[in-house]
């Protein structure tokens, strides 16, 4: 039996893991999952709060560490890590890892690209980092499966935290010893409280963590003490978020290396929460069937979408600010209008988040239609999955229930698609040429002698 700390056996992995350890296939994922990311930062450099957020790294202090993307400004690697993390996950369209309700790449890239350049990182080195980060950031977030949302947490402000540490200090040649300090000061600097109403705060999330990662990496470097014992301790991160600490196996140290939680992130194809995709795909393929049948949306009386009660807060209440949405944080964290949203307009996109008014007549009539029952079969947080129920004013009804939404694991997306979704969302920002020549620097990652090359061509 181990008598390791839960960070020193992070540590290890982090300093030992070699590119020939990786599989190919999940090197491939983790490239794919890399360009996703950038093209949503892109997208979201032309948002208000991508706007802030580039302004406000540039107020925290002056160097020319590391690139923001989109913009090209030079920052000091933490500075760029905020303003990084912040855009790939601005838009709510980047990956997560289901199971442990983690934005997996937001915070593991935010460093990556930050910390890599200000090393002169290879993209070999990069890669590796990158996936670690990827590793350890899924596992200390599946290890207590929706018991940080069930708290008011956002596991991606606070297990993002140690995925940077993760990334930067692997980067930058840590040494276990060293590593293992800076993980017990990231456990203080972990935070993601969800109380965002009206606010930007969920955006911020993954930045703040790869800022916070890149600050304790620097602080362990330097000798600076903290807990080994951060994750497991009596007052310790697990204890005090989510009141008991889990075990050797929910965290999964014994298969670190082997078993590859990296592998099985989802990639969005819709905008907005996950917890919503299942009801938009079930929508678009009852749209589908209304149109064959010849039924119009009108004669549909009422329709039930059964939801995880576990989810309602989230997803479902209060039904005022759902089935009316006053922000796009109300509209993208909807059962109610998302699935009428698919139904009467057939798309989920940006341009019906960012471009377009939420007064739709058509869609807040449907959305209006929409209740929400405790869903009793949902094995939520295994899978997010989601079901519409038709009631037609002729008597019929209409059902489509999804188990695995598209882009997640058991039904996930094509290369072509990933491609197509990177050219749409990079294609606000940048020329078709220029989404074009990142598209084949990220599939050569492993190949680029430094990160370097890459982020300079990934800007507006």
């Amino acid at each position: 039996m181990s008598t390791s700390t839960y960070t020193e056996e992070l540590a290890r992995f982090t300093t030992e893991l070699t590119i020939d350890d990786i599989p190919e296939d999940v090197r491939q994922v983790a490239r794919l999952h890399l360009l996703d990311a950038l093209g949503v930062a892109l997208a979201a450099t032309t948002t208000d709060f991508g706007a802030a957020i580039h302004d406000a790294g540039q107020q925290l202090g002056h160097g020319r560490d590391s690139t923001v993307i989109g913009f090209g400004t030079r920052l000091p690697a933490a500075s760029a890590a905020l303003v990084n993390g912040a855009l790939i996950h601005g838009l709510d369209f980047d990956d997560t890892h289901i199971g442990a309700i983690h934005h997996a790449t937001a915070p593991a890239l935010a460093a990556m690209l930050a910390v890599a350049e200000a090393e002169q990182a290879s993209g070999e080195d990069a890669l590796v980092a990158y996936i670690i980060g990827l590793e350890l950031g899924c596992r200390l977030a599946g290890a207590v499966p929706g018991e940080l949302h069930d708290r008011g947490f956002h596991p991606t402000g606070i297990m993002g935290t140690f995925a940077a540490v993760a990334v930067a200090g692997r980067l930058r040649g840590l040494a276990p010893a060293a590593l293992v300090r800076a993980f017990g000061l990231a456990g203080s600097q972990a935070a993601g409280v969800l109380e965002i109403k009206e606010s930007w705060l969920k955006r911020l999330h993954p930045g703040w963590a790869a800022h916070s990662g890149i600050a304790a990496t620097a602080m362990g470097a330097a000798g600076f003490v903290g807990p080994r014992t951060i994750l497991e301790g009596e007052h310790g991160l697990y204890q005090s978020h989510v009141g008991r600490v889990p075990s050797r196996s929910e965290l999964g140290l014994d298969s670190l290396g082997s078993v590859w939680m990296a592998a099985d992130i989802a990639l969005k194809p819709y905008p907005c929460c996950h917890f919503t995709h299942a009801f938009v795909d079930a929508a678009l393929d009852l749209r589908a069937e209304l149109s064959a049948r010849g039924i119009e949306l009108d004669q549909i009386e009422r329709i039930e979408a059964p939801t995880s009660e576990r989810l309602f807060h989230t997803v479902v209440e209060p039904r005022e600010a759902k089935i009316a949405p006053r922000t796009t944080y109300d509209a993208l964290f909807s059962v109610q209008y998302t699935s009428a949203l698919a139904l009467a307009t057939g798309r989920v996109d940006l341009a019906a988040f960012y471009d377009e008014p939420f007064d739709d007549p058509t869609v807040l009539a449907t959305a209006a239609k929409v209740t929400c029952p405790v869903d009793t079969e949902s094995d939520f947080p295994k899978r997010f999955p989601g079901e519409l129920i038709l009631h037609i004013a002729d008597g019929s009804v209409l059902r489509k229930r999804v188990w695995a939404s598209r882009g997640t694991p058991d039904n996930p997306l094509s290369t072509e698609e990933v491609l197509a979704k990177f050219r749409s969302t990079a294609g606000r920002a940048l020329s078709s040429d220029g989404a074009e020549a990142v598209v084949e620097k990220v599939l050569n990652l492993d190949e680029l002698p430094t990160v370097a090359e890459l982020v300079p061509v990934a800007q507006a």
